[in-house]
Parts: structure tokens; sequence; C-alpha cells
């Protein structure tokens, strides 16, 4: 299930076409509100989840919430916190999971698509994400086990449910 969190990390939906000049913090707002996401690790069924974001002094936190299905043995939950770093020019991201597992992340946005590199401390291991933000109501997102692969360990489509 620590693939599911990378929707977490890297859950950014596309934004409005005369809302994508934003950058820095004030493109942290899309985010707030509920997005309904269906992604699957290589080789595994589909699963679901609910991610819910809000927003405080600068601070974008996201619940993911995932419910039992079929290998799981229980259901999953994260939570992470997003903020902008001016100074770096990039987005910083810290959570964990129940799974158990626990991250940091930075990520650039380029236009609608948004480059992730990510590192867990429960296997210390560095990975990389891609999200591109197909519309105002969806994006897409592509998860790697290393920075180094080219085949995708999980894939993801979110879309704002409210």
């Amino acid at each position: 299930m620590r693939l599911l969190l990378f929707i977490a990390l890297f859950a950014i939906a596309a934004l409005p076409a005369a809302a994508q000049s934003n950058s820095g913090a004030s493109a942290l707002q899309y985010y707030v509100g509920t997005w309904s996401c269906t992604g699957q690790a290589t080789g595994q069924p589909p699963s679901r989840a609910t991610i819910t974001y809000t927003m405080d002094s600068g601070i974008l936190r996201s619940a993911i919430d995932a419910p039992k299905m079929g290998k799981m043995k229980q259901a999953y939950i994260s939570s992470s916190s997003t903020t902008y770093d001016a100074k770096g020019n990039r987005y910083l991201v810290g959570g964990a999971s129940n799974d158990p597992a626990a991250f940091a992340s930075t990520w650039t946005l380029s236009g609608n698509v948004e480059t992730g590199r990510d590192a867990w401390v429960s296997n210390g291991k560095p990975g990389r994400s891609q999200t591109v933000r197909n519309s105002g109501n969806m994006f897409t997102y592509t998860g790697y086990d290393t920075v180094a692969s080219t085949k995708p360990s999980f894939k993801a489509t979110c879309r704002k449910s409210s």
C-alpha cells in the first residue's frame, strides 16, 4: 500500500488555464477539496482512495483514506503536509501512513507537469514521480520505485468530487 501514498505526495490537479500562471503557495490552493482516485501497482488490481485537502497558513494538508480491498489486511490511512519553499523554488512534502511508512519529498512544477523526488524512511530508497494536470478536475500520477527507473510501479487517476 506504500504506493497509494504516492498519490498523496503528488496529488496535484490541473489548474484552469487562467490560473496556471500561479506559482508558489497560491498554486496549492487549487488542491482544497475532495478527490476520488483509482490507481494500481503494476500487476495488481485497481484500488480506490479518497484524498481530502485543507489549507491553512500556507500549508496544504492531505488525508488519504483507502478502504480495505482485495488482499489488503486493513484500510490504508495516510496524511501529509505540503508547503512552498520560495528560496528553492520547490514544494516540500512530509508525511506518514499506517503501513507504516514515513517519507519526505520535493517536487517542482513546470507548465502542467510536476516532477517529484522522494525518500522513504522505511526503506531509505529514493524514488521519483510525475503528475500531469490533465484538466481543472483531473490529474494522472505515475510513480517509479527508483530515480533511474523507466518502468512505472504505480499509476493513478484522480478526479475532483467536491
